[in-house]
Order: structure tokens, then C-alpha cells, then sequence
């Protein structure tokens, strides 16, 4: 990567650190709620991991410290994302592969199976063509009684795009005090040229005719939402249901 590439990274990076430290976005509601998942849905059994859109592991990391993880890969666009990816995943005891790629290309690219696909606030980036593509490849790669974990921004049923994109900015502006004008706005323009979040129906439907049928919603936080999606009749722990 360019020296110029890289300290625009970063300048990103940290105010999304900072973001996420302030959990505007509720990582920490999230976190917990995906742990409890896991613990849930493994207990104490080996798993596999595949993170797609990983960026720097920094929320999931902590999580991993309790399952037994017995492979984790990694897939990011952003160089300088992995190289702190591999800081915070030393830890692991298990096989850890970081690779840079576009998280579509690494799953058409991807031959092993998972136990855990997970991606977090990457999929709503795609286009609904590429989620529908995004939701076929996943189904492939997906282990018996795997489960795909995706934490994203969801519209409401209701709620178009540019209304949605409307009322989001218009929160983060009204209520992230901790960020300064130029942040606010410079994280309201990637939204705005960026984000394509579907409503759940959309995205229920999408996997649904990708063969993953049983969909549950495990939490919901306003717009942002942690969903569970497996193949139909697949196991589901008794601990694992859903809540809002």
C-alpha cells in the first residue's frame, strides 16, 4: 500500500476506533449477543471461522477467547486493516490466514467448509445482486449445522433508501456528540455514496432462495441488527433463540 493510501486509512480508521469506543453503534450490545450464540450454538466444541470484511478483528477478537477455534480466516480489502488484524489475533492458538481480497471474489475463490461465516456492517456496501451472490457463495461454504452470523444496518420495511440514509445521517449528526463537524460529516458522505442496506424481508428472501431458510433475528439496536442464518432444518440450540 501507498504511503499517501495509508494515512488515509487511518485517518478513517480512527474515527471509526472512536465510533466504536463510544458504541454509537452498539458493539457492545452486539458483542455480548453474539457470544451468547456461539456459546449457544458450540459450547465447548471446535470451530471454524470465516470473517469477511474483517477489518483491524478488533470486536471479534475478544469473542474468539470463548470458543475453541480451531481455524480462522480472515478477508479484508485493506492491507493496513490486517496488519493490526494479525496484532490482535496473536492470541490464537489455532491456524489464522489474513487474506486481502474482495469478500466475493474470496468466496467464489474459498474450497473449505465453516462452521461460522461472519461478516459485520460489510454487506450492506453490495449491491442486491451481489448480496443475493453473497448469500449463494456463503450457503456453499457452510458446514453441517453451520451458521452464517451478519451484523448490519437493516431499513426498516417501510423505509426506502433515501429516507433511510435521510434519518441515519440525521441521527449521527443530532446524537455522536463525541465526533467533531469534519468527522460527522466525512463519515455522512460514505454513507450517503456508499451504504445500500436492504430491509430483513429483502434480505430473509435473498437467503431464503440461496437455500438458507431458517433465518432468526437475534437482536436488534434501531437500524442495527444481528441475524442468524442457517440451512432449513438444520440444528438449532434450545439457548440460541431470538430476541429484539
Amino acid at each position: 500500500m501507498a504511503k499517501k493510501s495509508a494515512t488515509a486509512f487511518f485517518d478513517t480508521w480512527q474515527t471509526y476506533r472512536k465510533v466504536v469506543a463510544a458504541n454509537y453503534m452498539y458493539h457492545v450490545e452486539i458483542q455480548a449477543d453474539i457470544e451468547r450464540l456461539l456459546r449457544a450454538r458450540f459450547g465447548a466444541g471446535k470451530v471454524s471461522f470465516l470473517d469477511l470484511g474483517c477489518g483491524d478483528a478488533a470486536t471479534l477478537a475478544p469473542l474468539l477467547g470463548g470458543v475453541t477455534v480451531q481455524r480462522y480466516k480472515g478477508v479484508d480489502l485493506s492491507e493496513a486493516a490486517l496488519a493490526l488484524a494479525a496484532e490482535n489475533l496473536k492470541f490464537l492458538s489455532c491456524p489464522v490466514d489474513l487474506t486481502c481480497r474482495d469478500i466475493l471474489a474470496a468466496l467464489e475463490a474459498e474450497t473449505e467448509l465453516y462452521d461460522v461465516v461472519y461478516t459485520s456492517f460489510a454487506l450492506h456496501h453490495l449491491s442486491t445482486e451481489q448480496k443475493a451472490a453473497f448469500f449463494r457463495l456463503v450457503a456453499q461454504r457452510l458446514a453441517k449445522d453451520g451458521v452464517l452470523v451478519l451484523t448490519d444496518v437493516v431499513r426498516e420495511d417501510d423505509e426506502s433508501l433515501p429516507v433511510y440514509l435521510t434519518h441515519y445521517c440525521d441521527w449521527l449528526r443530532r446524537d455522536w456528540d463525541g465526533l467533531d463537524t469534519d468527522e460527522k460529516a466525512a463519515i455522512c458522505d460514505h454513507i450517503e455514496n456508499n451504504d445500500r442496506p436492504e430491509t430483513l424481508t429483502e434480505l430473509q428472501s435473498l437467503a431464503a432462495a440461496a437455500g438458507l431458510a431458517d433465518a432468526a433475528a437475534v437482536s436488534g439496536y434501531g437500524w442495527h441488527r444481528v441475524l442468524r442464518f442457517q440451512r432449513a432444518g438444520e440444528t438449532v440450540s434450545r439457548d440460541a433463540g431470538t430476541h429484539a
